[in-house]
C-alpha cells in the first residue's frame, strides 16, 4: 500500500487542517493536520488513526496497491480529458491591426515591429474565412472567432468596416464572434456589436478613475476611465455579455473594493454571469519587462491570491465582484464537484490559433506578432510550418518529462506554453504553478 503519485496535500492557511486531492478520481478531502502527516508515512506501514478508513482512501485513489493503479486512473482520466477536449470549441483570434490608441504601462506588444500597425486588408480577412472553412469548416463543436489587437475596435469608418467584414463572415457560417477591447471607443461600436453574433466582449478596467488612468492611459496622455466606463455600460444596456478584466499588481490591488463598489452601484454585479462576470488577470512578464512596467510592483501567482484573501475578508463585496477558481476549488464550492484533471493547460497550435494582420499564423493571444513564434502563413498562400508547431502540438504533462514525476502536474497542466517556451527554449518544458497553496486559499476563501 502507497500513496498515489497525484495525491495532493494542501495546507490551509490560518487552520489546522489540510486539503488532500486526487485529481484522477476528482476526489476532496478535509483532514486535521495530524491525520494527513499519518498518511504521508502509510508506505512505511504506520498504523493510520481511526479517523482514517483505509477502504475509502483506496476507493477514492489516494493511495494505491501499486504502480499498474496509478497507471491505470492516468489512463481513465486522460480518456476523460480528451473527449471532454474534443468537445471545447476551437478559438481564431484574429488580429485586425496591432497599432492601439492606449500606451498602457504594461503592455507585452510594445517590443514588437512597429511596421505591424497597418490595418488588415480586406483580402486578408478573406483569406481568414478561407482558412476557417478549409480546417475548421467541419468542427464540432463550431469555432469561434476573437478579435484582439492592439486595438481592434477604434472609431474610424476603416475599422468599422472591418469588424463588418467579420461579423458578416462569422454570421454566415452560424458562429459567434468575442472581442477583447481596450473599451475607449466602445460606445460607438455598441449598436454594431448588439446586432451580430457576439459571444462576448472583454474590457478592461484596472480600478477606479485615479488608479486606472495611471496605467492604461490613452496616446495622447488623456485619462480614460470615463470613456471605457461609458462603453461597458452602453454593452450593457444592449444586453451584450461583458467580461471585466482586472490586470492587477502590487500598484492597484488595494483599490479593487472601490472598483467593485463601482460596480454594484450600477448594477453590474446583480447580472446574470452569462450577461457580466468579471476576470482577475495577474500583471507578470511575458518576454521581458515594458519600459513603465516596475518589478518591484509584480507579485507572483500565490501572493496575489493570497492578498485577495485576505482583502475580501475586510471588504466582503470583492466576493459578489469576483469568484476565483482557485485551481478547482471555486468550481467544488459552486457545484460540490471537483474538476477533472487537467492534462494540458496550453491550448496554441489545438484548440486556438492566432491570424496576425499581414497573413501570418500563431498559436494564441500570448505569441501573436512575436516572430519566434511564426507557425506559417494564411496570406497569400497557406504555408504550415509543421516543424515549428510540432512541439506546441504534442505538449502535454505527459510529453513533458518534468511533469511526469510531479504530483501537481493534473491540476497545473504543465502551464503556459509560451512562458515556458521564453524561459527554457522549449514549449516541452512546464511553467510550475503554485498549486497547494493556491488550492488551500480557496478553501480558506470559500469557507469550506
Amino acid at each position: 500500500m502507497k500513496l498515489s503519485r497525484t495525491t495532493v496535500f494542501a495546507p490551509i492557511p490560518d487552520r489546522d487542517d489540510v486539503l488532500l486531492v486526487q485529481p484522477l478520481t476528482a476526489q476532496v478531502a478535509i483532514l486535521e493536520a495530524e491525520a494527513a502527516a499519518a498518511l504521508r508515512e502509510v508506505e512505511s506501514g504506520a498504523a493510520l488513526p481511526a479517523s482514517l478508513d483505509l477502504d475509502v482512501l483506496r476507493q477514492a485513489g489516494f493511495v494505491v496497491d501499486g504502480p499498474g493503479q496509478d497507471k491505470a486512473m492516468m489512463a481513465e482520466a486522460y480518456a476523460d480529458f480528451r473527449e471532454e477536449q474534443h468537445k471545447t470549441p476551437t478559438q481564431l483570434i484574429v488580429v485586425p491591426t496591432f497599432a492601439c490608441n492606449f500606451k498602457c504601462t504594461y503592455c507585452y506588444q510594445e517590443p514588437f515591429d512597429p511596421d505591424q500597425g497597418r490595418l488588415v486588408s480586406p483580402e486578408v480577412i478573406d483569406a481568414f474565412f478561407a482558412w476557417l472553412d478549409r480546417f475548421h469548416g467541419a468542427d464540432d463543436p463550431k469555432p469561434y472567432v476573437t478579435l484582439f489587437g492592439g486595438e481592434p475596435l477604434v472609431d474610424t469608418p476603416t475599422h468599422h468596416d472591418r469588424l463588418r467584414r467579420y461579423m458578416d463572415g462569422v454570421a454566415a457560417r452560424g458562429l459567434k464572434l468575442a472581442a477583447v477591447t481596450n473599451g475607449y471607443d466602445l460606445a460607438a461600436f455598441a449598436d454594431e456589436l448588439a446586432a451580430g453574433p457576439v459571444r462576448e466582449v472583454q474590457v478592461t478596467l484596472d480600478g477606479p478613475e485615479a488608479v486606472h488612468d495611471l496605467r492604461r492611459v490613452h496616446a495622447s496622455g488623456r485619462g480614460t476611465f470615463h470613456r471605457v466606463v461609458a462603453g461597458i455600460q452602453s454593452l450593457v444596456d444592449r444586453g451584450v455579455p461583458v467580461n471585466l478584466r482586472v490586470v492587477a499588481d502590487r500598484q492597484n490591488l488595494a483599490a479593487l473594493p472601490e472598483l467593485a463598489r463601482l460596480c454594484d452601484d450600477k448594477g453590474w454585479l446583480d447580472l446574470p454571469q452569462e450577461r457580466f462576470k468579471t476576470q482577475i488577470g495577474r500583471n507578470y512578464e511575458l518576454f521581458g519587462c515594458a519600459s513603465r512596467q516596475r518589478r518591484e510592483e509584480l507579485l507572483d501567482r500565490a501572493g496575489l491570491w493570497r492578498s485577495f484573501v485576505e482583502l475580501s475578508e475586510v471588504h466582503p463585496l470583492l466576493r459578489k465582484f469576483h469568484s476565483p477558481r482557485f485551481h478547482g476549488i471555486g468550481h467544488l464550492a459552486a457545484t460540490g464537484e471537483f474538476p477533472m484533471a487537467n492534462f494540458d493547460a496550453c491550448p496554441a497550435g489545438k484548440k486556438e490559433w492566432a491570424f496576425a494582420p499581414d497573413g501570418s499564423v500563431y498559436g494564441c493571444t500570448a505569441t501573436v506578432g512575436n516572430e519566434k513564434y511564426r507557425f506559417g502563413k494564411f496570406y497569400p498562400e497557406v504555408v504550415r510550418d509543421d516543424d515549428a508547431t510540432a512541439d506546441w502540438e504534442m505538449r502535454s504533462i505527459l510529453t513533458i518529462p518534468e511533469c511526469k514525476s510531479c504530483a501537481h502536474a493534473t491540476i497545473c497542466g504543465g502551464g503556459c506554453g509560451a512562458i515556458a517556451s521564453d524561459r527554457n527554449g522549449t514549449p516541452l518544458s512546464p511553467d510550475c504553478r503554485p498549486v497547494p497553496e493556491v488550492m488551500g486559499l480557496g478553501v480558506r476563501y470559500y469557507g469550506l
